[in-house]
Formats: structure tokens, C-alpha cells, sequence
């Protein structure tokens, strides 16, 4: 039987139907396996993409409660790939992530409504630059599968996408230059101890 479960990825985490057998559900992200993916306009011409290679989350899930569901999601900022060194490097300063003050971003789940059997929209709270402000994904539940390297594990994927406004974790600077919406893209696979 399949029931909706709340799961994020920022970033990265978020929420959707899978097969639970136990009651309760301890999901850890598999970083090796998640891609938390970035873009914005360039001069109004271009997108400029970007990834955050260091991700980590959590889930705990009640099968019987998945809209309340525990979610944890946090990104190492300063992993950050634009492609080009010397922007990923400018990228980190206090005009933009504000790194050396602000060295993680994280996300916290608050509610997921689900849209379909594999679709659903997640709702959290996303703290970047010490700004706290809630966001929303769209998220498809993309299937489970038995973890090739472990029979004691269980794979399940999930794609997530949104767009958030920089300025409103107070990264309003070269507006006139750089895009305000920031289109994300994040694709995850949490992993689940058959045992649970």
C-alpha cells in the first residue's frame, strides 16, 4: 500500500508516495546519488548554471502520519561549482553567500500536499545567509529499488524544482545585472534500512 511520504532534498528534500512497511521510517540522503542544481539570468541574455556538491539530509517518517513527517537538509555553501573559479570564488563573499559567516544552508520541511499519486507539493523553511524564509517545491516521486551493493538497503528517487528570490534572504546585490529568480533543480535518492 502506498502512502505519501513528506521527504526534502534545497536544495534537496521533499515528499511523495512510497511502500512502507514499517511504521516508522528512518531515511538518511545518499549525497553520492544527489545533485542540488542552480540558475539564473545572466544580463537578461543567459542562464547561468550552478551545483552544490555537498549535501546531506535525514527523514523520519510515521507511515501512518507522512504529513508530519522530520525532514533535514543541509548544504555546504562554500561547495559550490559554477564552473569558473574565480565567480564561484566571488560568489562567497559577503555581497553574494557570505560564506565565512554563513558556511551552510539548510532546509526544514513544514508540510507536503500531494497533487497525484507521484507528485506532490513540498513546503519548508529555507535559512540561507541567516535568513529563514518558507519555499515550496514540486516534487515527483520518480520510483523505488532494491540498493545493488546492499540487500539490506532501499533506494527511492525523487526530482524536486522551484524558483526563490535572492533578494529575499538579502542577496540584493548587481540586480541590475544578475537575475533576482533563482530556478532550482534537485534530484535525490534517500536510502531506507530494510530492516526498519
Amino acid at each position: 500500500m502506498q502512502r505519501f511520504l513528506a521527504v526534502l532534498m534545497m536544495a534537496g528534500v521533499m515528499a511523495l508516495p512510497l511502500p512502507l512497511r514499517a511504521e516508522t521510517l528512518f531515511l538518511t540522503l545518499d549525497p553520492q546519488h544527489t545533485h542540488v542544481m542552480f540558475s539564473v539570468m545572466h544580463l537578461g541574455l543567459a542562464r547561468t548554471h550552478g551545483t552544490f556538491d555537498k549535501v546531506e539530509g535525514r527523514a523520519v517518517v510515521d507511515r501512518n502520519r507522512p504529513e508530519s513527517a522530520v525532514v533535514e537538509v543541509n548544504i555546504d555553501v562554500a561547495s559550490l561549482d559554477s564552473g569558473l573559479d574565480a565567480r564561484d570564488a566571488n560568489l562567497m563573499g559577503g555581497s553574494w553567500f557570505d560564506a565565512e559567516d554563513h558556511p551552510r544552508m539548510s532546509f526544514v520541511a513544514t508540510g507536503f500536499d500531494p497533487s497525484g499519486e507521484a507528485a506532490g507539493v513540498l513546503t519548508g523553511d529555507l535559512t540561507l545567509r541567516g535568513v529563514t524564509r518558507p519555499v515550496t517545491l514540486d516534487v515527483t516521486y520518480n520510483g523505488s529499488a532494491g540498493d545493488p551493493f546492499s540487500s539490506r538497503k532501499t533506494r527511492h528517487g525523487f526530482t524536486a524544482t522551484g524558483v526563490i528570490r535572492r533578494s529575499d534572504f538579502g542577496m540584493d546585490f548587481g540586480l541590475d545585472f544578475v537575475g533576482d529568480e533563482i530556478t532550482l533543480t534537485i534530484d535525490t535518492e534517500f536510502l531506507q534500512d530494510t530492516d526498519d
